[in-house]
């Protein structure tokens, strides 16, 4: 009896925890076009803070590729994912700083790196930046321009992916599509909500697909 009982304690804790968690959990959707993909962005609220992202292909009722959830850290809260496409379409690049990610649709095949070689071809500018473009000195070179480690700003638009997104200016031979991150609340605390910035509603963050494994 008493085991019983045990096992059905454990049990009810662990449904009230999961329902916890979904409750605590907000995610933003965009559509990869013409790739026929939608990628999603969640980031969950408990005792901490976690980000993951998933793909599911239009119509699908599972998702299928999509990364672990990854514990952030650090104010202000090291949260936030790039997304880039290269220029022929075929593969999609994912930046979170933890890790870059790859996916190729027309396969769909998804990997992960923590290769620094596989980091894509920089630009002649961010050749004269540091690895992370987190030096003083690169302030200088490219002034006025946010990392990916910041908070998205209230007044920052939401919206679909442009139909003709713009060429990086940090990687050679990828277009920016946007990016998804923690909206800035009053005290820039953990805030409560997430969102995708488009390219053409906010500047590319520097050096966005630059990261460390740990």
């Amino acid at each position: 009896m008493m085991r019983r009982a045990f096992v059905v304690v454990v049990g009810m804790v662990c449904l009230v925890y999961a329902a916890w968690h979904v409750a605590m959990t907000r995610s933003t959707t965009i559509r990869l076009e013409p790739a026929g993909y939608e990628l999603t962005y969640s980031m969950a609220w408990g005792w901490g803070m976690e980000e993951r992202w998933t793909i599911r292909k239009f119509g699908a009722l599972w998702s299928s590729p999509s990364s672990k959830w990854t514990e952030i850290w650090k104010k202000p809260y090291n949260s936030g994912m790039v997304v880039y496409a290269s220029d022929d379409g075929q593969t999609y690049y994912f930046g979170t700083g933890y890790g870059l990610h790859f996916f190729q649709p027309k396969q769909g095949a998804y990997w992960t790196t923590c290769e620094k070689g596989n980091i894509p071809k920089r630009t002649p500018l961010a050749e004269r930046l540091s690895f992370f473009g987190s030096d003083p000195a690169d302030e200088d070179i490219d002034p006025g321009t946010p990392r990916l480690f910041e908070y998205i700003r209230a007044n920052d638009p939401s919206g679909a992916i442009p139909s003709s997104p713009p060429p990086s200016r940090y990687y050679a031979g990828l277009k920016y599509l946007g990016k998804f991150g923690l909206v800035a609340t009053g005290g820039q605390g953990r805030g409560n909500e997430v969102r995708f910035v488009p390219a053409g509603n906010s500047i590319e963050p520097r050096l966005g697909l630059q990261f460390s494994c740990g």
